[in-house]
């Protein structure tokens, strides 16, 4: 459990980029809430950006959804930014409150399970991805207290998965994350 004393709660809103070591156009690996996400697409960067929320969880019809979104490219020279989102499909996890998030903690769920889908939308090309393997590790999920008060849930972990996306194989490697989920960005409906 993270507690701090901040009258502010813009703060926690605010993404924080702290530079991988051994991949820089990444972000590091972090438990804190920086509110940032980045991945590989196919040696292409898939990473928050600073104009969107970078993480959604949506509860409705018997799955949670854990949905990145942010920018694609960016990379190299040649690559184009684009939209991009990534939303891990959990049947059956039914949490009530973003606070039963903590049930993830410390869980890998294997994304070629019947109860897990993966949807990938880039720019308006969107598709219900056919794994062919991969997993998501919720390495710590953990309360944020603010002023003793229960101000969000920190998730962090990483993910990694091979797919098809336009019939074509891709790979989604040295997938990271570590986002803040409250109020403003869990939906159960």
């Amino acid at each position: 459990m993270i507690a701090l004393s901040c009258s502010k709660d813009y703060d926690l809103q605010k993404s924080i980029f702290i530079p991988d070591e051994s991949f820089p156009n990444l972000p590091a690996y972090s438990e804190w809430g920086y509110n940032t996400f980045g991945a590989y697409f196919d040696r292409d960067l898939f990473i928050y950006d600073d104009y969107e929320i970078p993480a959604k969880v949506i509860n409705t019809g018997g799955k949670t959804s854990f949905i990145l979104r942010g920018k694609k490219g960016g990379a190299d020279y040649f690559s184009q930014e684009k939209n991009m989102s990534v939303s891990f499909d959990l049947y059956g996890f039914n949490p009530s409150t973003y606070q039963d998030l903590v049930m993830l903690n410390d869980s890998v769920i294997d994304l070629t399970s019947p109860l897990c889908r993966i949807k990938i939308k880039i720019d308006t090309a969107e598709s219900e991805a056919s794994i062919l393997n991969g997993n998501i590790t919720f390495r710590r999920v953990q309360n944020l207290l603010v002023d003793k008060q229960n101000t969000e849930v920190i998730v962090s972990g990483t993910f990694e998965f091979q797919t098809f996306f336009k019939n074509e194989p891709v790979s989604c490697t040295n997938g990271r994350f570590d986002v803040g989920i409250g109020n403003d960005n869990f939906f159960k409906y």
